[in-house]
């Protein structure tokens, strides 16, 4: 056993996955196109003149500025996005590493996680902020056995790790005070001088965060909650552990992207599966009070960030998988070294510290005796960890097979064809992935101007442009800038007549359509391209 737990940790085992993860990756990447999240966040640098800029053009994300302030620095030396691409699974790679040489976890359950969906897929190919919150929460993890002594250090990773997304302000702040009230409380440290600095300097970080994340008053972030009726909101805050936990997605359709299969095959047997999985936390950490504490809690919080922005997606999700690692990792230094899913090796004061801290929490209100729940948590868990396995396998193969969105083979298209010459105009932020493959601005149609990111305030999003007042707006840039233009949408746009050409006599207009990509991964990630002219100009040739 011995011999098998020095392999299962070994340098040449945890360079050898570490490695293998980052080709898989590259070759990810290298089929995934951009969607809009990923494409908006590389814009943002690379159209920012200077970090000041940056720090202005940021402040309706509701986001910290750190992946943009990187992503500015990438961007004064290249506009290609595969660069930021190859950043994003460097920093993933990374934080694989770290977890691989540092979780308490046998090898089989570290294989299962790092290639599963959210580690995989979600936070590894699509190119977001979320993969920095990781990596400082895992450096966290791993100096957790050792809090007393690197209090500090943890502090400043769970800091740093609350700067990278909004979500992960949820999860390091709720390891925080759980290492907080254990050392206020049961270890009694409230005079250490120590105690002290690491709280100074994680309320400083979590400060600078919620700072960078309050908009201004006229952002739009707030306002799908608030069109939201309270019975719509409640199943979208009570639901996330299970969709997170129970991730499976649509796999009769090709748009299998945030969705659920049981959601969408019934939502009354999904809700009852969704509020029987709230008793998954007691029953694997029942024994260990300060941990049900911290699950619940994390499920609680999150639940609010759900009821107040009404978001819902499977990567808002995945912040509740990992409270349920996290709180495994931690459940490792307060049970027996030989727990079926841990292989590291502890000293006897250790497990002695960590057993009297979590000797007052045996008691059980369960209907089960303790040798079957002993029997179900390492079982629950393998099933949690093989169902995220075989999703995230099934998400990369089909990024692989099929375009997440068509806007990089749009970009070409376009660039082959039309020279980019021409003026290209979208309706609004469904031409900022055009943006980023084409390297310049994108007219929109919504705010009569020349764009790349969006900007999420109110008079650019809650303005609804109709038909008419499309055409016209398409009018006045045609006789103001070009004889004609190519617009792009997401969906059909305009009814294809004799030789895909649609005359609109009462707005001076002809419509040729071109050409179309579909087929997309992501439900508004098609492109369907046309030719707008104006029409007087035509019949007087």
């Amino acid at each position: 056993m011995n011999n098998l737990n020095a392999w299962q940790n070994s340098t040449y085992t945890v360079y050898g996955v570490t490695v293998l993860f980052f080709v898989l990756s590259l070759w990810g990447i290298m089929h995934h196109e951009l969607w809009l999240d990923e494409a908006h966040h590389y814009l943002l640098a690379r159209d920012s003149a200077s970090v000041k800029d940056l720090f202005i053009n940021t402040r309706y994300e509701g986001h910290p500025i750190t992946w943009n302030l990187i992503l500015y620095w990438i961007t004064r030396y290249t506009i290609d996005p595969i660069w930021m691409q190859v950043l994003h699974i460097s920093i993933m790679t990374l934080t694989v590493g770290v977890f691989l040489k540092k979780a308490p976890f046998s090898l089989i359950f570290k294989l299962l996680f790092i290639f599963g969906y959210f580690m995989f897929y979600e936070y590894n190919i699509l190119s977001r902020n979320y993969s920095l919150g990781m990596l400082f929460v895992f450096l966290a993890c791993s100096l957790y056995n050792k809090r007393d002594s690197k209090f500090i250090a943890i502090a400043v990773l769970l800091g740093l790790a609350s700067n990278s997304h909004a979500i992960f302000l949820i999860l390091a702040g709720s390891i925080m005070a759980m290492i907080i009230v254990e050392r206020l409380i049961s270890d009694k440290k409230y005079t250490s001088i120590t105690t002290w600095i690491g709280i100074f300097i994680f309320g400083i970080l979590i400060l600078i965060s919620v700072l960078q994340i309050l908009p201004p008053s006229d952002t739009s972030f707030f306002d799908q909650g608030k069109s939201t009726t309270f019975l719509q909101k409640m199943p979208k805050s009570i639901s996330p552990f299970f969709k997170s936990i129970f991730l499976i997605p649509d796999v009769t359709t090709t748009s299998f992207w945030n969705t659920n299969l049981l959601v969408n095959l019934s939502k009354p047997i999904a809700g009852i599966f969704a509020i029987a999985s709230l008793a998954i936390p007691y029953l694997l950490f029942y024994k260990n009070k300060k941990l049900v504490f911290y699950m619940y809690f994390g499920i609680i919080a999150t639940g609010a960030f759900f009821y107040i922005t009404a978001l819902n997606a499977a990567r808002y999700y995945g912040i509740l998988y990992l409270f349920l690692i996290t709180a495994l990792w931690f459940d490792t230094y307060t049970t027996s070294s030989d727990t079926i899913y841990a292989f590291a090796k502890r000293s006897e004061a250790e497990v002695d510290t960590e057993h009297s801290r979590s000797t007052k929490a045996k008691k059980t209100i369960l209907p089960f005796s303790e040798d079957v729940l002993k029997k179900l948590k390492p079982r629950l868990i393998y099933a949690i960890l093989g169902l995220h396995f075989i999703v995230g396998i099934y998400a990369f193969a089909m990024d692989i097979r099929t375009p997440f969105t068509t806007a990089k083979q749009t970009a070409q298209y376009l660039k082959d064809n039309h020279n980019l010459e021409k003026i290209i105009a979208t309706k609004a932020c469904n031409g900022t992935a055009l943006s980023a493959y084409m390297g310049k601005p994108v007219f929109f149609t919504k705010t009569s101007g020349y764009h790349s990111y969006c900007t999420f305030n109110r008079p650019s999003i809650q303005f609804e442009q109709d038909d008419h007042q499309l055409l016209k707006t398409i009018k006045l840039l045609i006789k103001k800038e070009a004889t004609s233009i190519i617009f792009v949408t997401h969906e059909p746009f305009f009814d294809a007549t004799e030789n895909n050409t649609w005359v609109v006599p009462n707005k001076g207009l002809e419509i040729v359509f071109l050409e179309q990509f579909d087929g997309s991964i992501i439900k508004k990630g098609n492109h369907y391209i046309y030719e707008i002219s104006s029409y007087e100009s035509i019949s007087k040739k």
